[in-house]
């Protein structure tokens, strides 16, 4: 098996007890993989009989209740399962948390999902640009279908796409801008399966000249609606984040009446100018949306979807610091960036449903590339 990984994933450990939003403490329901369950049921101790009566299925899946958070947790916040069994026999879900894996056959992805607070520090605070690293491991690959040639036109892709995201020669609106505007190209040479026509589009993103050739075309065309379209579209924005349902009060932070809108416009140059610094944290935000999600077009072929929503997304957290700075006159600090990033992913990225109203505005939005543009402000 073949896996890669960010330069950050091999740097995170969890904080246990430190953690101020513990993820043992959410209330979930987790699954809980089969081999593990039969260790439980092997056990044939009180522990054991604690676990399995905590234990339900559903859908032909095993899940353990907790709603008031882990029953299994000591008084000073550990796992007693760990502790009495060993790490090795935790859930696969409590043990990889919140590490994520994509397979493809003899291929695999890993990643630190942003949902947990200390995978968010470290993206934020990783002020280079993302390497990935790949390494040979001993795994047998899945057999899930998929087309090998798609998907190596897909990675090579995706390539570009990421090093457009890292190229500082560019700021990063202008940077979403240009994937922005390379979105339907793409988008159809995945839903054609076209490897050529996709070797192609990244031969021509690769070329410093035609990104900015986008920029400069990107300006002409948002000119005219530069102006009267920006406080719409910044409306649609928090609309369609405002639709979703939030556990907590992050949603208070989507709801945006006409003056508040006006006061975040007129605040933004100052906004801009005072985050500049810190750029590559929205850089790296975006690095992620893209690693993660867009190499699912290869099975899915939902390019589009994938792409749009990366950068969907970005600008939504962009918002949040946004919206901050408007309230507050001055720029959140780093922990509560930390915390306004780990928050969406929580709520937005984690959520399937909240997730369904971004690709559902995206498929019915036919201006959609306006919209973001517009947006972005270039």
């Amino acid at each position: 098996m073949t896996l890669r990984y960010p330069d950050i994933f091999p740097k995170f450990t969890c904080t246990g007890t430190s953690c101020e939003d513990n993820c043992c403490k959410m209330g979930w329901d987790i699954e809980i993989d089969e081999n593990t369950l039969d260790y439980y049921r092997s056990l044939g101790t009180p522990l054991g009989e604690r676990l399995c009566s905590s234990i339900y299925e559903e859908d032909g899946c095993c899940y353990m209740s907790q709603p008031d958070g882990c029953p299994f947790l000591t008084g000073d916040g550990l796992c007693s399962v760990q502790q009495e069994c060993g790490a090795e026999h935790i859930s696969d879900i409590c043990r990889e948390h919140p590490r994520f894996y994509e397979w493809f056959g003899d291929y695999k992805e890993a990643g630190l999902g942003l949902c947990c607070e200390e995978a968010a520090r470290l993206v934020l605070t990783h002020e280079r640009p993302m390497l990935f690293t790949e390494k040979q491991t001993d795994e047998a690959p899945d057999d899930l279908e998929f087309s090998g040639e798609l998907l190596r036109a897909v990675k090579t892709v995706r390539d570009r796409l990421i090093d457009v995201a890292q190229d500082r020669g560019f700021s990063v609106m202008q940077r979403l801008v240009i994937l922005t505007y390379c979105c339907e190209d793409i988008s159809e040479a995945v839903q054609d399966e076209d490897c050529e026509r996709l070797k192609q589009l990244s031969g021509m993103l690769a070329i410093d000249g035609f990104r900015m050739e986008i920029v400069i075309q990107a300006q002409n065309d948002t000119e005219k609606i530069k102006q009267a379209g920006t406080a719409e579209a910044l409306g649609r924005l928090f609309g369609v984040f405002g639709r979703m349902e939030y556990m907590g009060s992050l949603g208070e932070k989507f709801e945006l009446d006409a003056v508040q809108a006006e006061k975040m416009l007129a605040a933004e140059n100052g906004f801009a100018e005072g985050y500049s610094p810190f750029e590559h944290e929205l850089e790296n935000v975006l690095v992620y949306f893209l690693y993660r999600y867009f190499i699912k077009c290869a099975r899915d072929f939902s390019a589009e979807e994938r792409l749009y929503a990366a950068v969907y997304m970005t600008l939504a957290v962009r918002a949040l610091f946004w919206r901050e700075y408007t309230e507050k006159g001055s720029l959140p600090d780093l922990n509560r960036r930390i915390l306004l990033v780990k928050e969406f992913s929580k709520e937005v990225e984690y959520d399937s449903d909240n997730m369904d109203i971004i690709y559902e505005e995206i498929q019915t939005t036919p201006d959609m590339r306006d919209t973001l543009c517009s947006l972005c402000r270039i």
